[in-house]
This record gives structure tokens, C-alpha cells and sequence, in this order.
């Protein structure tokens, strides 16, 4: 069945709705900026309609579903998270933190029909994706990712799969663990020097790569040691080796602990918090064990319900 009359099958529009929708949907997004986490510059957040949105999450589920996703990528997946993707890196004393510059917007439309190119979908086929899944960048003209679609973060696992790949089997090479979680990549090992060679190594291997065209953000890239400190995607690892939330997020959490014991929460505070001790209980549920006995289980009890 052609994919046009799949989507008529499962999704609440009419074939002429259909057709009007997949030839605007580039064009149907809202745009606002937010403030980047540790910087004064903004991120771009460009936000699908619902209509748009639904298609959206229509061809991750019936589309973006069949492709493969490579085992060292840990973001935006089933039972993958923060967590798994520093876990592999517990035991090593070295760590390399890359991320790559504009990540989302740098994969276009026409990345995604080179990659299609040996797929069963036709031309026609194609275009219909890459209206849903792109947004138009007026500066540009061109298709682009967009910060805020639901089926983004599927999209580029799927395309980051040949680079993943690549870069795995040069750190298998060297001993060295390879993990991605979106833009940000984490490389470890126990021998001093190894990840100098693999900073270098990086250009060319995002050249042999080529669907995509990936720039390292040379702000952002950190070596860390057992000794100065190893933080992975807002975790720390300890000197034992032991994944934790930091010291600093500890003692400000027991602060919002005691507010709320007190009543001095606002309902968006109260909201926050449970989130975070949820989030707490997944990456560190040992420290959810001690906040018990610090504040009494009936207090977190209600704050975990």
C-alpha cells in the first residue's frame, strides 16, 4: 500500500486535507527562543502545529521505526536514558566530552534523501517525508531539522547511524568507549594520552561520515580525569566510580525538601521537585534512601506519589 493511503487509513483527515497539510507543513511552526543552559546566547525552539505534530509522530511509529539505531546512541529511546549512557564509562579514569555545533538544524532534507536513496519509498514518497519531517529555513531556503518536532531526535539517530559506526569501530581499535547522547558524544579510557588521538582523529572521521555536515563545537570540548572530575550529561562519576547528581545539586534539593516541609512550595515548585526525586530515584535511588531517613518516609512518600 502507498504510503499516502496508509496515513488516510490511521490518521483524522480527509485526502484533500491530507494533501494541503503535507504541502504546508514546513511552514507550520511557531518559533520562540529560551536561554541556553551556562551561556547568555539563546536556543531557537521551533514548535510543529498539532496537525503537524501528529504526522510527525505517525512516521516515527510507522516509518522511522524500521531503521536501525546504533547501540553506543542513548538519547530518545525506550528504556535508554541519561543513565545508560553513563554507565559504560563508570570504570575508566579518562573521559573526552565533544559536542557537535548546531546539531538539529545541520541535518536538511537532503540528507535524509541520500539516505533514502536505496530504500523501497519513491520520489514522490520522499518529498511527502521530508515536508512532514523539515521545517524551512527562510534565511537559507533549505529543509531543515527543527528543535521542538517530535520525530527530530528519531531522525537523527537514524542518520547518525553510519557515523556511529564509523567512530565505534576506531575506538574499539584503541580501547577506547563510545557513547552519543544526541549531540553530545563521551569518549573514555584508562590510558593517559589515547583521547588526544581521537580529538585529532574526529575531522576525519566526520569526513568519511559525509551524509551529515557535522562541526565540532571546540568551546565545548573537555578532557576529564578521575582527578579533576568526571561529569557526563549532568552526572557525575565518583572517585569510586559510583554515577551521582553532585554535591552542589544534593544540598540545594535538601533545601527544597525542608521548604516543602514547611509549606513554603509553590504548586510549579512542588511539581519540580517531585520530577527531580523521580529523576533521582532512576539515576541514584540510594540517595532517595538517605533523604528517607534524613526527613522521614511519610515526607518523600508524598513527594514520590
Amino acid at each position: 500500500m502507498l504510503l499516502k493511503e496508509l496515513m488516510l487509513e490511521s490518521l483524522p483527515f480527509s485526502s484533500g486535507e491530507l494533501e494541503v497539510l503535507i504541502g504546508t507543513a514546513p511552514f507550520r511552526y511557531k518559533e520562540y527562543k529560551i536561554p541556553k543552559r551556562d551561556s547568555d546566547k539563546f536556543r531557537q525552539i521551533s514548535q510543529p502545529t498539532p496537525e503537524v505534530k501528529l504526522l510527525q509522530r505517525w512516521v516515527v511509529v510507522n516509518v522511522l521505526s524500521q531503521f536501525p539505531v546504533h547501540p553506543a546512541a542513548t538519547a530518545y529511546r525506550s528504556g535508554r536514558g541519561l543513565l545508560e549512557n553513563v554507565r559504560p564509562h563508570q570504570k575508566n579514569r579518562f573521559l573526552l566530552k565533544v559536542d557537535f555545533k548546531d546539531f538539529f538544524p545541520s541535518i536538511t532534507s537532503e540528507n535524509f534523501k541520500v539516505f533514502l536513496k536505496e530504500s523501497s519509498y519513491s520520489d514522490a514518497e520522499i518529498r511527502i517525508l521530508c515536508n512532514i519531517l523539515f521545517k524551512l529555513d527562510r534565511r537559507t531556503e533549505q529543509l531543515r531539522l527543527a528543535i521542538g518536532a517530535p520525530s527530530s531526535p528519531a531522525l537523527s539517530n537514524i542518520l547518525m547511524y553510519r557515523f556511529d559506526e564509523v567512530i565505534s569501530k576506531f575506538c574499539d581499535r584503541l580501547y577506547v568507549v563510545y557513547t552519543r547522547y544526541a549531540d553530545d558524544l563521551t569518549f573514555s579510557t584508562n590510558e593517559r594520552d589515547v583521547l588526544c588521538k581521537v580529538e585529532k582523529a574526529l575531522p576525519e572521521v566526520i569526513a568519511e561520515f559525509g551524509l551529515i555536515a557535522l562541526t565540532v563545537n571546540q568551546e565545548k570540548t573537555r578532557h576529564a580525569s578521575k582527578k579533576t572530575g568526571r561529569q557526563i550529561t549532568g552526572l557525575n562519576i565518583s572517585s569510586e566510580g559510583e554515577v551521582s547528581i553532585g554535591r552542589d545539586r544534593k544540598r540545594l534539593l535538601r533545601v527544597q525538601i525542608f521548604k516543602f516541609s514547611k509549606g513554603e512550595l509553590t504548586a510549579d515548585e512542588i511539581d519540580s521537585l517531585r520530577g527531580y526525586i523521580a529523576f533521582l530515584q532512576y539515576a541514584e535511588p540510594a540517595h532517595v534512601t538517605r533523604l528517607r531517613s534524613s526527613f522521614g518516609d511519610d515526607l518523600i512518600s508524598r513527594l514520590c506519589s
